[in-house]
Parts: C-alpha cells; structure tokens; sequence
C-alpha cells in the first residue's frame, strides 16, 4: 500500500503511509456548549465571545467530501467537518479521533481498530465499521478516480461487529497508522450513491460529518461552522427538553446540549468567506474584516504577514521540490554520483527559496523532510552552494570546460541540458525553481534550455514515459516519508512512480528496511541508513521543503506549528484555538 504514488496537476505527488509513534489524547479543556472565553480558563475577568474566527479564502467550494474534495478550500472544510479514526497530535505523534484504541500483530500486516462508541455523526446518527468500510472500499473501487484512487490498493478491510474493524496488509508498513487519518465518509447518507456519481452529488454542497464543526450554511460566497456540540438535531436525543425554541438556521439543528464526552472547541464558530480577486482579500484582511488569509501565494502571505498586528504561519512542509534526472544508460551524463553531487553544489538554495517561496522554505539536505522524526541531521552532511567547487568536482571527474561548455571524457560535442517543469500558471513555485537551476548551472558553463511544459504534457507524455533529461518536480513524501515508490527497482516498470529508471539493489534493501513496522529507535536506525546511501548515491538533486502558510492578526490565539503536508493539516490542534476579540 502507498498512499499516493501518482501525478497530481504538473507534480510528482507521493502521499504515503506516516507516524506510528502513538500517544494518548492531549489534555484539552473541556467545554459545555456556551460560549467560549476570551482568555485562558481561570484567568481573571474572561470575556465571552460571540462572533466566531473569520478566514477569508482564495477561492471557493466545489465538493465538500472526504471522497471528492477538489480544491484547497473543499479541504479545508473537510478537516473540520469530518474526523478519521487517529488524527494529526503534537510533535509529529498521533491520536485518537472516532478510534479509541488500536493493535497491531507481531507481523505487522494485521491492524485491528475499536472504534468509540459515543462517535456520531452530526445529525445523531452512530458512526459504525459501516463507514470504515464504506469509506475504504470507495476509495479502492475501479471507478474511483479521486486523489487517493491508489492508497488502499493493497489493503484488505473487515469489520468484527459495530466498532471493530480490521485492516489487512499485504506488505506490512510502519507508518500505516498516518493512512487513518483519512476522514471517514457517512454510509447512511452516501451508500446508495454510484462511485462515479459522489463528485456531482448534493451531498458535497450539504455535507455533514463527525468533526469538531458542524455547518450551518454553505453557499458560494460564504461557509458558517458551528462546534459539533452546538449542532445536535431533535433525533440525537429526543428525551432533551428544549429550553428555547430552536434556531432558525437552514438545517432546523435544535437547541445546544451538552456532550461532554468530547472534547469541544473554544471558538464560537468559524466563518469562512470565499475571494476571488486576490486584492480584495488582502484589503479585507488589512481592515481587519477577516481574522486569516488563506490560499494565497507565499509571498502574498508574507507581506500581509509583515504589517502590524499581524503574523505569519508557516507550517513546515512535506513536499519535497527536488530535480530528478534521468539515470537510465541513454543519459550517461548524470551517472556519476559525483557528477550529480557537482549539479547540486552548483544550485544556490538560498537564493532559489527566496525567488520561488518568499523564504517560507526550508533548504532540504536530503530528501526526508528536517521536520520528519525520522530525518537524521548527522546522515548526510549538507552540500553547500559552491559553484567553483562544483567545476573543480566536474574536472576531477574527468570532464572537460572548454569554451562551448562542459565535456564528457572522450566526448567530441559539449553536453547540452534540458530541465522541464510545469507552465508558470500551473505552478509559480516550481516554475521558479527550474528558472533558478538553469541559470546556476548555466553560470557553471553548460548550456541549458528551460522548457515548461502543460500539465497533461509534463507528467503523461514525458515524466511517465522517461521522455525527460532534468525534470525540476515536487513530491509530497508526507510526514513518515516512504520512498521505496519513488526509487525502488521494481517501480520502473510496475506502474510505480521511480520516472528516473534508477536501479540500484543496495538502496532497494534499505527502502524496504526503512518502510518495514518495527520500534521507534528500529525504524531511526533503518531510516539513518537510508539517508547515508542516499547521500552515497545522490540519485536525486533535493531543492527545499516549501512551508504551508496562512495569515493571521494577532487576536487569533492558539496555532501551533507541526509539519504539514497539506494546508489542510493546519486544524490539527482547532480545539485550542481562542479569538481574543476584547484586546
């Protein structure tokens, strides 16, 4: 099983299994349904807040489902309207959400999940092993063609009664416990849909979840999100007595009650308003009309983020913007680890990060993320922007500067580099990136055509067939990065993502050690070793980890930075989050 080896819109995209480091729920401050506070419980004259945390997004919904989510904002909205059964905890760990417990067998193959038993839906339905399998079995249907139309494939799911299931692996994974994150769609509301239907379904524009937040109304300007606790309807609890008569919002939800079961969230509501004129939101956000921006460019958010009042968020990421050159014996000019160590030495990073991210990057030393648990600082030691150093590198290596540019050994004509990547359009960031490389290493003394390419074109017609010499991509490694599809043997010719036609049965060894279950320390060790070959073989140039931002005015209180693989994930720790409105 990977959780997502296939190409996504111009870039390379891996998404795959995560953090098996466990702990239990971090203490959260349970509330009843009345108003949040201000200020911290317990502290002296609390002010009770009213209006909820208002975000003004880049964009608008399309599919509000865990199934059919499209865009940034669908998912955003679906991280809180919709639970897994672990969720996203602090310092990379993971927690319980709708599970309660978990076990795995010695062999690492056989995942058993108890789910709560108080879990439930938003309209008081149970949440059951009906939708854990309902939810999986979509995702492996033939006629599924969602972002995550590959992350079950070999994963074979049962269910033991109402709240157990049962997770079988073909290749048992350590990280598999990040893959139940994956937010769980309701059975009773879309099990009677066809597959191929779920993306056009009413459902996605009238979702309802599990989540912390419930939505009250959805339109094509606005989202308003209420605490699940606020949100129960009559049939959750038809022995509740009203104490009022209930709110006239667009879902009849009846009066508060208290679920104390679960812990609820300090905001009064969230309120997203949808933009889609960039300008206006940055205007709304300096007049403080919206508490967040969201969706915007890194360097828009970095502005906004400078003014006063404000700051910027950046959570580390887990997408890799890496160049991968073409190894296969057609291209014997990158066959070299030294020669390829040289092309990397010659790029200068720091640069690089400030033209295509704004600095809301960080340099990747190797392709494991800094932020990952797993990345081993003292692995592989950093290759520093160098670019005398890098023509010293190239000669030692037998190569040749003349004035026409570099040569093979032997070679009677000057080798000659293409770099593709996607269109400016289709990709900023990365569009900026392979500016950034052909002119380094044109500085270096070759000559190097840049070529953007559409995304259909960049990823079908030339990654998948090989068709490429330098490709400057981003790959979502994720937050327990496994990259046995990416450079593994066998993935050249399985359908696997290796578009580099690398082989090499040493590193092959280590990347099924390293993806393999085993104890935290075990699976350092495993990982350390990895990198040191990896840093050996220098199959692949690593370029940065882009940060996912969001801006925000200083009355939002409460976000903590945690590594990110997508914008999403920045609702990991919503709980704790306060809006101090009286300051």
């Amino acid at each position: 099983m990977t959780r997502t080896d296939t190409f996504v819109v111009g870039t390379l995209v891996l998404v795959l299994a995560l953090v098996a480091a466990l702990i239990g729920v971090p203490a959260l401050q349970l509330s009843s349904s009345t108003s949040p506070l201000a200020s911290t419980p317990g502290g002296s004259g609390p002010t009770p807040v009213t209006r909820p945390y208002i975000e003004g997004a880049l964009g608008a919904p399309v599919s509000v489902t865990p199934l059919t989510a499209r865009t940034q904002v669908d998912r955003d909205l679906v991280a809180l309207l919709f639970s897994g059964l672990v969720r996203n905890g602090p310092d990379g760990t993971l927690v319980p959400d709708l599970a309660e417990r978990w076990s795995v067998d010695k062999s690492g193959k056989t995942w058993t999940v108890d789910l709560r038993e108080d879990a439930r839906w938003h309209d008081g339905q149970p949440v059951t092993t009906d939708d854990v399998l309902f939810t999986i079995e979509t995702l492996q249907d033939p006629s599924y063609t969602g972002p995550s139309s590959t992350s079950w494939n070999e994963v074979t799911v049962s269910a033991s009664g109402p709240h157990r299931v049962v997770f079988t692996l073909e290749t048992p994974l350590g990280g598999f416990l990040q893959a139940l994150t994956q937010p769980l769609a309701p059975a009773h509301l879309l099990g009677d849909v066809p597959v191929d239907a779920l993306a056009d379904d009413p459902f996605g524009q009238q979702p309802l979840g599990s989540g912390p937040f419930a939505l009250v109304e959805l339109t094509d300007k606005s989202a308003s999100l209420v605490p699940a606790g606020d949100f129960v309807p009559v049939e959750e609890d038809p022995s509740a007595v009203p104490s009022s008569p209930a709110p006239p919002d667009s879902l009849g939800s009846a009066v508060p009650t208290d679920r104390p079961s679960r812990p609820q969230p300090y905001l009064a509501g969230i309120e997203f308003r949808f933009y889609d004129d960039r300008a206006e939101l940055a205007a709304d956000f300096r007049s403080g009309a919206v508490d967040g921006a969201s969706g915007i460019s890194r360097q828009e958010a970095a502005e906004l983020g400078s003014d006063a009042g404000t700051r910027l968020l950046r959570y580390p990421g887990a997408t890799l913007t890496t160049v991968l050159l073409n190894l296969r014996p057609s291209h014997p000019e990158f066959a070299s680890p030294a020669v390829r160590t040289a092309l990397l030495q010659a790029i200068d990073r720091v640069r690089l990060i400030d033209e295509a991210y704004a600095m809301s990057a960080a340099s990747a030393p190797s392709p494991i993320p800094p932020s990952s648990p797993m990345f081993d600082p003292g692995a592989d030691p950093v290759v520093s922007y160098d670019r005398f150093g890098a023509s010293r590198t190239l000669t030692k290596a037998g190569w040749e500067h003349k004035d026409d540019g570099w040569y093979l050994p032997d070679a009677k004509k000057p080798v000659t580099l293409e770099v593709v990547s996607p269109t400016q359009g289709t990709n900023p960031g990365l569009f900026a990136a392979a500016e950034a490389v052909v002119r380094d290493w044109t500085a270096l003394g070759f000559k190097v055509t840049h070529v953007p390419l559409p995304p259909a074109e960049f990823v079908t017609d030339r990654l998948a067939t090989g068709d490429f010499q330098a490709a400057v991509v981003d790959v979502t490694v994720g937050l327990d990065p496994d990259l046995y599809p990416l450079l593994a043997s066998s993935q050249t010719l399985t359908g696997g993502s290796n578009v580099m036609g690398l082989q090499d049965p040493v590193l092959d060894a280590l990347l099924v050690k390293a993806r393999a279950p085993g104890t935290e320390a075990t699976r350092k060790a495993a990982y350390s070793a990895l990198q040191k070959q990896l840093a050996r073989g220098r199959y692949l140039l690593p370029l940065a980890f882009a940060d996912e931002v969001v801006v925000a005015h200083d009355t939002l209180e409460g976000p903590v930075l945690r590594q990110a693989s997508d914008l999403s994930d920045r609702f990991w720790d919503v709980l704790t989050w306060r809006l101090a409105v009286d300051r």
